[in-house]
């Protein structure tokens, strides 16, 4: 049985949502028999950090992979502790053309968490961050810093770097 985030609850015609933990539904579907059926994502609306609860919810409908195109680093460690298999796919697909993908083995397994929402999300892998320091000062000379015996020049104290 695998487990897919979707935007409405019809089944096998419902639209893959972009992300896995804030999903308004929760499809799963017996990939032999075709039958699908959409639960309630009571955690959609949750604060931060909600996606080992949902993926303790979904490992109990009894599924052993999760098809999504975003699925959070917390969420994607608890289904990976979990047994679960966790595969990448495009969003705004039907269920039913996932699944089909996923029989021909066009479906990539997800191979690391998604930051942010949306296909590339924000700020995603490496950097795009503010950095270390950024502070005042702290640096290395070339501050101008204060006036030493009447020369003026760079080194020494002030707001500008500091000095050695």
């Amino acid at each position: 049985m695998v487990a897919i985030p979707t935007d409405d609850p019809n089944g096998l015609d419902a639209l893959v949502s972009v992300n896995f933990a804030r999903a308004p539904f929760i499809t799963v579907v017996d990939t032999d028999s075709l039958s699908a059926r959409s639960y309630p994502n009571q955690y959609a609306q949750g604060g931060g950090g909600i996606g080992p609860a949902v993926a303790q919810w979904v490992a109990s409908l009894g599924v052993n992979a999760v098809i999504a195109p975003s699925v959070g680093p917390n969420a994607l460690g608890a289904l990976t502790s979990a047994g679960i298999s966790v595969y990448s796919c495009p969003p705004g697909l039907r269920v039913r053309d996932v699944i089909e993908m996923l029989r021909a083995g066009q479906l990539a397994p997800a191979g690391q968490p998604a930051y942010g929402y949306g296909p590339g999300g924000m700020g995603t892998g490496p950097g795009g961050g503010m950095g270390m320091g950024g502070g005042w000062g702290g640096g290395r000379g070339g501050g101008w810093g204060r006036r030493r015996r009447g020369r003026r020049g760079r080194g020494g104290w002030g707001w500008g770097g500091g000095g050695w």
